[in-house]
């Protein structure tokens, strides 16, 4: 169970901070171009992403030798106190209010997001407390699930997982990258692939050395004979 959610919230903090760097870019390109102005769209999607991407930088950030879901609990527990604690900001320049503001909002949906989450560990924790009932009798066996087949672009990450050298990485405050010596994985992709349990990370090798990615026997079927 604990390894099930450690793997979540990396995929999710690396789709976030992914999404704030994709934002800055924008904007520094927007900003570089000197015959335009700049937009308000831009400004603020990346104020919003960076919001977005906050509590899960201090999430990877505080990693560093301790429990991963005690660091996660620590977390959502300091971050609801200042929710509720902290008053909005009142300064007389709109950008400072409206950057604290994103800020609360992201923190909500942090706590928003990884709710359900706490609910699980909570079961889990339960479950483990309460006695083992009696076996029940032997339902009729349910007909199996057509089995999903992987899309052209989740098939061609297969097979660079497969040609080996792939690896889950970061580098200080840049996003999780998935890094591949034959070709690109982009971020969605390999959420999938981990979430449909064709891939397996080797967490023992820490991120920033690189996590080495492997296919399961499930995500080796779909590749042609």
């Amino acid at each position: 169970m604990n390894g099930k959610i450690i793997e979540i919230l990396t995929n999710l903090g690396g789709t976030r901070i992914e999404a704030e760097d994709h934002a800055r870019q924008a904007l520094a390109t927007e900003a570089a171009d000197m015959t335009k102005g700049l937009t308000p769209y831009s400004i603020r999607k990346a104020m919003e992403k960076t919001a977005d991407a906050l509590p899960w930088r201090y999430l990877l950030e505080d990693q560093e030798g301790d429990d991963p879901i005690e660091v996660f609990l620590k977390l959502r527990k300091k971050l609801t106190k200042q929710l509720i604690t902290t008053t909005s900001n009142s300064s007389s320049c709109t950008i400072t209010n409206e950057q604290d503001r994103l800020k609360w909002d992201g923190v909500r949906r942090f706590l928003q997001d990884t709710d359900y989450l706490v609910s699980a560990l909570e079961a889990a924790e339960q479950a483990a407390q309460e006695p083992t009932p009696e076996p029940a009798a032997k339902p009729e066996p349910a007909a199996p699930a057509p089995a999903r087949r992987p899309t052209k672009a989740q098939l061609k990450a297969l097979e660079l997982i497969a040609a080996g050298g792939v690896k889950r990485s970061q580098r200080f405050r840049d996003p999780i990258r998935v890094s591949s010596l034959n070709g690109t994985i982009y971020a969605d992709t390999f959420e999938v692939l981990t979430r449909e349990k064709w891939v397996s990370v080797d967490y023992s090798h820490t991120l920033f050395h690189g996590q080495p990615v492997e296919l399961t026997d499930a995500g080796r079927a779909h590749l042609p004979a």
